[in-house]
């Protein structure tokens, strides 16, 4: 009898122990949501992150929540590998559920990050067009930042990803030997340069290199000018225009990623420090509008390309303006 009694008693403590863990297991996270929301126009936006503390490489989630009338198109930006610092680890959309008030779009990203510190969500580019009227308008809205904090897992210990100082190079005492070759050398290299020089003065049909705002506005006139979006190869006009807004980055600002795709590559360029925080949100635009020319659920008219070709034409101006501007400030000081 004692032992059957002893039995039961440890059977309910083990039972008692599960239903602890479980209850640990599945408990209120810590930190509450954080919501922020805009209104534009016809369109409502609410994005939410699921906590505001986050431990390193924990996922957090962060919902997009798009609510518009049944006439307004909504276009969500491509898929990115990185919101500002934090990586996206997958995304995940609901598109275009009917609701009690129009439709309804939702994209859930789960975001992490390694290092510790305090992380910005930058805005995120969302375009709609309104076609309630006949004369059809297309915008762009962004959502607001919003701060994940990052803290590390062991606090008050040291920090895996910070390294020691590598120690001072010892520098060696070249041996001195005795040698007049460096005389032919130089008065070889001296000759070669002279040769050169002449060359480029007389070499008929020289002709002057474009600069990379001039490349980009010639190539984006040519597109204009073709019949390609008359024609309806959506496709062909989007591959055309990405790619030349990504040469002109990669030439302007001296960014190369020859793995990426144009548009992975143009997605790391708005979070690129070589851009500006204006030149990064024109980019974005440019991008939400060349979004909407590729996955809109409607057939995109001649007007939706050419106000994609506007807003690449623009961030090419406003970018390389600014460069040159900053160039001369450094000369100048």
């Amino acid at each position: 009898m004692r032992t059957h009694f002893r039995n039961t008693t440890s059977m309910a403590l083990a039972m008692l122990a599960l239903v602890g863990v479980a209850g640990n297991l599945f408990a209120a996270p810590t930190s509450d949501a954080i919501s922020r929301s805009v209104k534009q126009g016809p369109v409502d936006v609410t994005v939410t992150l699921a906590k505001s503390d986050a431990q390193i490489a924990e996922p957090v989630e962060l919902t997009i929540s798009v609510k518009a009338p049944s006439n307004v198109a909504i276009t969500l930006p491509q898929e990115q590998k990185a919101l500002g610092t934090l990586n996206v680890l997958r995304s995940i959309d609901v598109s275009d559920v009917p609701t009690a008030d129009g439709r309804q779009w939702e994209r859930t990203y789960q975001i992490e990050s390694l290092v510790p510190g305090e992380h910005m969500i930058p805005p995120i580019s969302i375009a709609y067009t309104d076609r309630r009227e006949p004369a059809a308008t297309t915008e762009t809205l962004e959502t607001p930042e919003i701060a994940l904090n990052v803290v590390s897992v062991l606090e008050g210990e040291p920090d895996p990803l910070q390294f020691r100082d590598v120690k001072d190079v010892v520098s060696m005492a070249p041996e001195q030997t005795d040698s007049l070759a460096w005389v032919g050398w130089s008065v070889g290299s001296a000759a070669m340069l002279v040769c050169a020089a002449v060359a480029l003065l007389v070499w008929p049909g020289r002709t002057r290199q474009l600069t990379p705002k001039q490349w980009a506005l010639k190539q984006l006139q040519q597109l204009r000018d073709s019949e390609v979006m008359s024609d309806g190869d959506t496709e062909q006009f989007y591959v055309r225009l990405t790619d030349i807004v990504r040469q002109y980055i990669e030439r302007q600002f001296a960014i190369a990623a020859p793995i990426l795709t144009s548009d992975e590559f143009l997605a790391e360029a708005t979070q690129h420090p070589s851009l500006q925080e204006e030149q990064r949100a024109s980019l974005r635009v440019f991008l939400s509008l060349a979004d909407l020319v590729k996955f809109a659920q409607f057939q995109p008219s001649t007007e939706d390309a050419g106000m994609a070709i506007d807003k690449a034409t623009d961030f090419i101006q406003k970018s390389a303006n600014q460069a040159d501007a900053a160039t001369t400030n450094k000369e100048t000081n």
